[in-house]
């Protein structure tokens, strides 16, 4: 916001002001707009102007009186045209007109229920995900983890070398780790994990940045997917955001871009 407040600028008197004529302050003759004000205080305070306290109102607006002479002031130094200040301005700009230019097209093009139910189908399967439920015994050495991954063949049980051999925080547990999804535990765990048979344990020792674990598999469910109504937010986003990149490449077929440098 202080990028935005410092880079306005005033504009000739033949062009229409989109923040308008009325101001809470001029400066030498240039305004500070009410619109301006207004805006400046639901982003400072999260506020309406109008709910504001005196103190909170004299606060904002002495932040933009200074915010205002430090821009004039800046722009008497030629700032303006320093190319990093120049570039944050720019990027500025084109980024709250991005933002509004998607805020209309989705205003424009409300999702309609039609759509949620469809795209809610489209995600079943990312929504509904498998549960495991395993125990592991964690050491630091892959020929110990080996070891006893041999004295399992040989029958031994697995809860009683997890709770004397396992360095991890579930050994006096027997290495317990309940029900988890493969999204909450690191990669190669999680990818050994979905290979296994209910009722076996790990032939190999399984490597990550913890150490080297020998896991046993106890049990396997599906997870239902939730209904609608306990997505529908996040659906919503899944269905706007689509629509944001299908106008996003309607734009770029329209226009001629040349990617590279202008020789």
């Amino acid at each position: 916001l202080l990028v935005i407040v410092v880079g306005c600028t005033q504009e000739s008197s033949t062009v229409v002001d989109p923040l308008g004529e009325d101001s809470v302050a001029t400066i030498d003759g240039v305004s500070i707009q009410t619109a301006l004000f207004n805006y400046y205080s639901l982003g400072r305070l999260q506020k309406d102007a109008e709910l504001l306290t005196d103190d909170e109102y004299d606060a904002l607006l002495e932040e933009l009186i200074e915010f205002r002479l430090l821009a004039r002031a800046a722009e008497d130094l030629g700032l303006a045209s320093d190319a990093e200040t120049a570039a944050q301005i720019e990027l500025q700009r084109l980024q709250s007109l991005a933002r509004a230019m998607a805020s209309h097209h989705l205003e424009e093009n409300i999702t309609t229920e039609a759509e949620l139910q469809i795209a809610y189908q489209e995600n079943l399967d990312a929504l509904s995900s498998p549960q495991y439920k395993a125990r592991h015994i964690l050491v630091d050495a892959e020929e110990e983890a080996q070891a006893i991954i041999a004295e399992l063949q040989q029958g031994a049980d697995f809860q009683e070398l997890a709770q004397t051999r396992s360095t991890g925080p579930s050994g006096p547990s027997g290495g317990d780790l309940g029900w988890f999804s493969t999204d909450t535990v690191v990669a190669p765990f999680s990818d050994a994990v979905r290979i296994m048979e209910v009722g076996t344990f790990s032939e190999v020792p399984v490597a990550t940045r913890f150490g080297w674990h020998v896991i046993l598999l106890e049990d396997a469910t599906e997870q239902a997917a939730p209904g609608l109504d306990n997505v529908r937010d996040e659906i919503t986003s899944f269905v706007e955001q689509r629509r944001i990149q299908e106008f996003l490449e309607g734009l770029r077929e329209g226009a001629e871009v040349i990617v590279g440098g202008v020789e």
